[in-house]
């Protein structure tokens, strides 16, 4: 039986992807490179246009669109947009 705490293979694709968005914004010395996965995104340094920016960033990435009723909670991390990514239909 599967362990129901384990990643799924997706969710971490989507973190690493999401991650080296990031780092290709902010630079390779930047504070992204300590920022936790699941640590706030705007508490770890990333400004509200900057963030805008990623969730752009990661449509032409992941080839979605955003929807207008997507939680707030799904853009506090690296680990929850990931988590919604790997949620959506492929």
């Amino acid at each position: 039986m599967p362990d129901p705490v384990a990643e799924s293979d997706s969710v971490v694709e989507a973190r690493a992807r999401i991650r080296a968005l990031l780092l290709d914004m902010f630079g390779p010395d930047s504070f992204v490179t300590e920022l936790a996965d699941t640590v706030s995104l705007r508490e770890g340094g990333v400004s509200s246009a900057a963030l805008v920016s990623l969730l752009v960033a990661m449509e032409d990435e992941f080839g979605f669109e955003w929807q207008d009723d997507v939680a707030p909670e799904a853009l506090r991390s690296i680990s929850s947009l990931a988590g919604h990514v790997a949620s959506l239909p492929a």
